[in-house]
């Protein structure tokens, strides 16, 4: 028949084996779940919050009945993405292309490690990563009370130079952030990369962040359901946020699409 078109065919689509979810239920006391003591230690007073509203909109047909949200959301508050504007080194989300979040997923097991920046480059050389790939680091992160701080895992410098230098396109991880208070490594001054004070201020408080925001490179934390993908094999990460302009960084609700 003249103007039909054929059905498409999905033969030629690759249906993963299953897909995992790394998202969170977002509620309004999602940030106190993941950051803890360190909430209120750092200022944050404001959490999320949801106003739902009822309407009732009159037509000849009768009544329709309606429900609209306006949320407020903490963009760091749960499993989230950071981009470079997060410590002012650069631009925002709305710069990235879509396919900056998604891509071939490599995930590293350093539960075993202690507390502290002690993920070295020898553990991350263990594993055949290659530029372009997604790096996620699985630190068996437990969830602090209110009143308790976070105790975290986390990459050395030289680890996390590394990785930005081949460079992968995005490193995630389970843990709080990807710094630790623990076990902190001496950042050497370069003066040629850190020019502004706060540029080399950034370098020296936060250098896992400096790493690789500094080099575009999106940091995914608070990451759920990690563990879950440990014993699978050829992993692909989906992990778009809100196209928000000028945004920081932004709640995420990343899958991973499983074939081995």
């Amino acid at each position: 028949m003249v103007g039909c078109k054929p059905k498409p065919s999905y033969q030629n689509f690759i249906t993963p084996k299953e897909i995992i979810d790394l998202g969170a239920l977002v509620t309004e006391d999602l940030p106190e779940q993941v950051w803890g003591r360190l909430l209120n230690q750092y200022g944050f007073e404001e959490s999320n919050s949801f106003n739902v509203i009822n309407q009732e909109f009159e037509f000849p047909d009768g009544v329709l009945s309606v429900t609209n949200s306006y949320l407020t959301i903490f963009n760091h508050g749960g499993p989230h993405v950071d981009v470079p504007s997060h410590l002012n080194l650069g631009w925002g989300i709305d710069s990235y292309e879509i396919d900056d979040f998604i891509g071939p997923l490599t995930v590293i097991d350093v539960s075993h490690l202690p507390f502290g920046r002690t993920v070295s480059l020898s553990e991350i050389m263990k594993h055949d990563i290659q530029p372009g790939d997604i790096v996620i680091i699985y630190t068996k992160y437990s969830l602090p009370d209110v009143d308790e701080m976070p105790q975290r895992i986390a990459l050395s410098q030289k680890a996390a130079k590394y990785l930005a230098n081949l460079p992968i396109k995005a490193f995630g991880t389970d843990s709080f952030n990807v710094e630790s208070d623990d076990n902190p490594t001496n950042v050497e001054r370069d003066d040629k990369l850190t020019e502004l004070i706060s540029e080399t201020a950034v370098q020296r408080i936060v250098p896992i962040h400096y790493e690789f925001l500094s080099k575009g490179i999106p940091i995914f934390e608070q990451l759920f359901n990690v563990d879950k993908l440990l014993t699978k094999k050829k992993m692909y990460f989906v992990g778009p946020p809100l196209n928000i302009k000028d945004g920081d960084g932004m709640i995420v609700r990343p899958v991973v699409f499983v074939y081995e």
